[in-house]
């Protein structure tokens, strides 16, 4: 979830009631080494000052006067978190990379990094084993061009063109306006991660273009068409458009999903019940692990834990969620 560019520093304070207790599963745990997809290289202050503290709650969004502006109450409830032992958020950009790549190094993850072309740079050259370069992209910022973007990839500077945010900015998928960019990572064999799904809570009224119609992933049905040999990933799976999503999955084989934020944006029964009606349709070999780490480090762990402790997946299917279906869509194996 890629937000703090838009301007509101309340824009990602995912702010939930207090953690339930946890499930368990019955099978034992994956151990071996895992492939987030889903990670941003941010300013420690981009989601507001910190410490900033989450919670993992039993609420996907906490109710709201409208007499108080929403991003002010989503900022007030981060500084004193309604849960015994919140997730808090670095304190300074140094600390924030820092405590990121250490997490990857104990964890044994490999990182797909989107962030400011400097910023992944710098933590690239930290951990080069442990982080793969992405480009974030919402085209209502006019910062780049199709040309632009592809001499960029030419030169080495990014591997996977992602977080796509246009729905930030009103922009579906299939807006015009794209097609030169879904046109060149064609051309190019460029992984593509586009944000289509769940934003903060309130994120309409943090962000003036966001609208939840924007996250039917049916919307990239004419794209895959056009354009059969790209690889694309909706990150945040489409929730909560979950017949949706199934719909796609099933008509487009080659398309793939990733849990970002998924294991903290909503409550723990509502994660596995998405995440269980996707494995049980069969499309387990497609969804990948995004942990959507921004300004808390710790949310890398909780998102890996979120998989372990799922009590329908068994260890094979934890492997290949946390593991081995971002290998085979990242080519891994023809490096």
């Amino acid at each position: 979830m890629q937000l703090s560019r838009y301007g509101s520093i309340a824009a990602a304070i995912f702010l939930f009631g207090c953690a339930p207790e946890t499930t368990m599963s019955n099978s034992a745990p994956y151990k071996g080494p895992v492939i987030d997809m889903h990670l941003h290289a941010m300013a420690a202050t981009a989601q507001g000052p910190p410490p900033l503290g989450v919670c993992f709650g039993d609420t996907a969004g906490p109710a709201h006067d409208p007499r108080e502006p929403w991003g002010a109450g989503l900022i007030s409830r981060s500084k004193a978190p309604p849960c015994a032992e919140p997730i808090w958020s670095a304190e300074t950009d140094d600390a924030l990379r820092d405590q990121s790549l250490a997490e990857l190094e104990r964890l044994n993850v490999v990182g797909v990094l989107s962030g400011p072309r400097e910023r992944v740079a710098a933590w690239k050259a930290l951990s080069p084993d442990r982080i793969i370069s992405g480009h974030q992209l919402n085209i209502a910022r006019g910062t780049y061009t199709p040309e632009e973007i592809a001499g960029y990839f030419d030169e080495g500077g990014f591997e996977v063109l992602a977080e796509v945010s246009n729905q930030y900015a009103g922009i579906a998928p299939d807006d015009e306006r794209f097609d030169g960019f879904w046109r060149m990572a064609a051309e190019k064999d460029i992984p593509v991660g586009i944000h289509i799904g769940v934003g903060p809570p309130g994120a309409a009224y943090l962000f003036d273009g966001y609208r939840a119609r924007l996250s039917n992933p049916l919307a990239l049905e004419e794209i895959l068409i056009r354009h059969p040999t790209l690889r694309v990933y909706v990150m945040h799976a489409g929730w909560p458009m979950r017949d949706e999503m199934k719909a796609m999955l099933y008509a487009h084989p080659q398309l793939y999903v990733d849990t970002g934020v998924l294991q903290m944006a909503l409550t723990r029964a509502e994660y596995h019940n998405f995440l269980e009606d996707l494995t049980r349709a069969g499309f387990t070999e497609r969804i990948m692990f995004g942990s959507d780490q921004m300004v808390w480090p710790g949310l890398i762990e909780a998102g890996i834990n979120a998989i372990n402790d799922a009590p329908f997946l068994t260890t094979e299917q934890k492997a290949a969620i946390l593991h081995d279906n971002a290998a085979r869509f990242l080519r891994l194996d023809e490096r």
